[in-house]
């Protein structure tokens, strides 16, 4: 006869109680992948946005129906007044620890080529 410690039954049991849990699940899906799907909406959802002069663009989760997010849908929240800039007298000053000092306006940089990158942001 074998014997078999607690401990490793214990360890060895749940090993073959996942395996064979994840042989008998199906993939979810965070969007619809196929017609007639719908999304079921949390419980907990936010109520209305309470101050949308400082939030802006507080999502639901749920009416996006991809996992990037669009620039239009983009959360901000300001802690004090955006800005307002006159876009023909407003420049980006560099300076400081760089080699050359330089001074660009709004129209210099949407002038430079432009670069779309994928990427994650955690908190902004």
């Amino acid at each position: 006869m074998h014997y078999l410690p607690r401990r490793e039954f214990i360890i060895q049991g749940g090993a073959a109680l996942v395996a064979l849990t994840s042989f008998q699940s199906r993939i979810a899906y965070a969007f619809p992948t196929r017609a007639g799907e719908e999304v079921i909406k949390w419980l907990d959802q936010l109520p209305p946005n309470p101050v949308p002069e400082v939030i802006k663009n507080q999502l639901v989760w749920e009416d996006l129906d991809s996992w990037v997010t669009p620039n239009d849908k983009f959360f901000s929240i300001a802690h004090f007044n955006r800005p307002v800039i006159d876009e023909t007298t407003w420049k980006l000053e560099i300076g400081g620890s760089v080699k050359k000092p330089t001074a660009l306006t709004l129209a210099d940089i949407r002038a430079r080529p432009r670069q779309e990158v994928t990427f994650t942001v955690e908190c902004s």
